[in-house]
Order: structure tokens, then C-alpha cells, then sequence
């Protein structure tokens, strides 16, 4: 496919991205991709296209806000990731153009208008869980066991909003992040003429000593906090957790797959097995890689099972 068809098609995917912005997990690195294999301007054709689409589909703050963060995230992967920048902090930098893009489309219209910064996403909420209650009470052949755990589970997340929501929008900002470094990559896989950082294998992963500093004073920052009962100091807690939780169990999979490739035995089936054994018990499997890859990130398991010092991170 020629540069020119990629751009085509970079702007049929951005004007898709407006109507369904679940694209975004790709729309940029394609954007980016775009602009490596023509001109590094041109990215901002299918941007402009983006932004053209949300400013007609949603209102001002919001659209803004994701034409935003989609435009400079696909600048941030051409130019960085070009210019041998390091991929952990390619992804760092994201990570954090996401979260601001998401923050303000969904969060800074609430504050605007004054109503709060969670007032929408609670109205939502509500709005759901009034809409359940109304429909249970309607059929009473449903089993009221299984009515009462889904109502309380509605209800707690009403009530856990305000102080979870920023640690939610963290989330979908490091899978935004994540899934756009890796697709960038992707596309540019066969074409000899980009050059890129280079990238460790999975299996090689693990956090920046500078990361790992900074996501614990992070820590320390949210139990002093505690201590002096800060109004604030619950929320920040959930997102300081959460920021650290993410990482890590990124790096506790790549452990496993350390051990995997290691054993080489049956490599493929393993490895497929395992991926879909864990995607199954994710909830039972979360904390316990974890904390694997804190035990990884500390001791340098894998650096020392290979008969190597522990070396910095890249």
C-alpha cells in the first residue's frame, strides 16, 4: 500500500474514530504512521477530520478534549518514537495526554457549568440504576437475591464516583497509551525505511527504576495524606494504587511469559493456554501477579536467573 492510500485511509478511520470513539485505541498511531510513510505534517489531515467530526457530534469542551489528546499523542508517537526516545517513556507521556484529554471531555464540562466535575457520570448512573429498579419491580418472577446484589452493586457505584472515577479514566488511559505505541510499531514493522527505538521483547519488560521512584513517593504522598485526613486523600489513594497496580501487573505477566519461553517446551501452546487462563481468572490472578512483578522490579529475578547483574531499565 502506498504512503497516499495510507493516508486515505488514516482519514477514513479518523472521521469512523468520531462516530465511535472506541477507535482511539488505534486512530492515532495510524495518523502517525501516516505521517511517517509521506510527510510528518500530513498527520494532521486525518487529526483535522477527527477533530471536524466530534466538534459536529459532541459538544464544545468534549470534542476538544479528544481532538486534543488524539492529535498530540499522534504527534508524540512520530517524534519520539523516530528520534530514539525510550518506549516506556514514550508510553508514560501518553498515558498522560490521554488522561488529560479524557478528563476534560468528560469531567471539565460539570466544572464549567457547576455542577461538579462527577455530577454527569453520576446523573448516568443514576438514571441507569433508576431505570433496573423500575424494571425489576415490573417483573416479579426475578429472582430477589439476584435483584438485591446487582441494585447494591449499582448503588456502590454511585456512591464510589467521586473518589474512583479519576483512577477508572487512569485505566482507560494506559490501555489508550499502551494499545497506540504498540500499533504504531506494528504498522511500521515492514517498512525498513522508519526507523524506531528499539523494543525489548515482552518477556525482557519491566519498569524504569525513575518510574517506580515516582509511583511510590506517589504512595508515601497518599498515606500522609490519610494520616492528616485530607478530604481528598481517598481518591488520591484509588488513582495512586491504581497508577502503580497497572505497571506492575504488565510486568508480572511478562514474568510469566519469561518462564514460558524458558522452558521451551511447547512455547506456542503454553503461551496461548496461559494468556487464555488468565484473561479467564483476571480477577483471581490481578493481585497475585502484582505483586510478582514487585518482586520482580526489586530483586531482578529475571536478570539474576540469567547469570546477569541487575541492570537499569530502558
Amino acid at each position: 500500500m502506498t504512503g497516499w492510500l495510507v493516508l486515505l485511509l488514516a482519514a477514513a478511520v479518523a472521521f469512523l474514530t468520531a462516530y465511535v470513539p472506541l477507535l482511539l485505541i488505534l486512530s492515532p498511531a495510524l495518523w502517525a504512521y501516516a505521517g511517517a510513510r509521506t510527510k510528518p505534517y500530513l498527520l494532521f489531515l486525518p487529526a483535522a477530520v477527527f477533530a471536524a467530526g466530534t466538534f459536529v457530534l459532541y459538544p464544545l469542551v468534549v470534542a476538544a478534549g479528544l481532538s486534543g489528546a488524539a492529535l498530540v499523542a499522534a504527534a508524540l508517537l512520530y517524534v519520539l518514537l523516530t528520534r530514539g526516545f525510550s518506549n516506556s517513556e514514550t508510553v508514560l507521556l501518553l498515558c498522560g495526554v490521554f488522561l488529560v484529554g479524557l478528563y476534560t471531555a468528560v469531567c471539565l464540562p460539570g466544572v464549567l457549568e457547576g455542577r461538579g466535575a462527577f455530577a454527569d457520570i453520576q446523573a448516568a448512573i443514576g438514571s441507569l440504576n433508576n431505570f433496573y429498579h423500575s424494571a425489576a419491580a415490573q417483573m416479579p418472577q426475578l429472582n430477589p437475591d439476584g435483584v438485591q446484589v446487582i441494585t447494591e452493586a449499582m448503588d456502590a457505584m454511585y456512591d464510589a464516583v467521586p473518589t474512583s472515577f479519576v483512577a477508572v479514566l487512569c485505566i482507560f488511559a494506559s490501555v489508550l497509551g499502551l494499545s497506540n505505541l504498540l500499533f504504531f510499531r506494528l504498522f511500521c514493522r515492514k517498512q525498513t525505511q522508519i526507523s524506531l527505538s528499539p523494543i525489548r521483547a515482552f518477556r525482557d519488560w519491566t519498569l524504569p527504576r525513575s518510574m517506580t521512584l515516582g509511583l511510590f513517593v506517589m504512595l508515601i504522598i497518599s498515606l500522609v495524606m490519610e494520616l492528616a485526613q485530607s478530604p481528598f486523600a481517598e481518591g488520591f489513594g484509588i488513582t495512586a494504587n491504581v497508577l502503580l497496580a497497572i505497571p506492575l501487573f504488565l510486568q508480572g505477566i511478562s514474568v510469566v511469559d519469561f518462564f514460558i519461553v524458558r522452558a521451551q517446551k511447547n512455547v506456542t501452546l503454553v503461551r496461548t493456554l496461559t494468556y487464555v487462563g488468565l484473561g479467564v481468572l483476571y480477577q483471581f490472578v490481578l493481585y497475585p501477579l502484582v505483586l510478582v512483578g514487585c518482586f520482580d522490579q526489586i530483586f531482578r529475578l529475571r536478570d539474576r536467573m540469567r547469570g546477569m547483574p541487575p541492570r537499569a531499565a530502558a
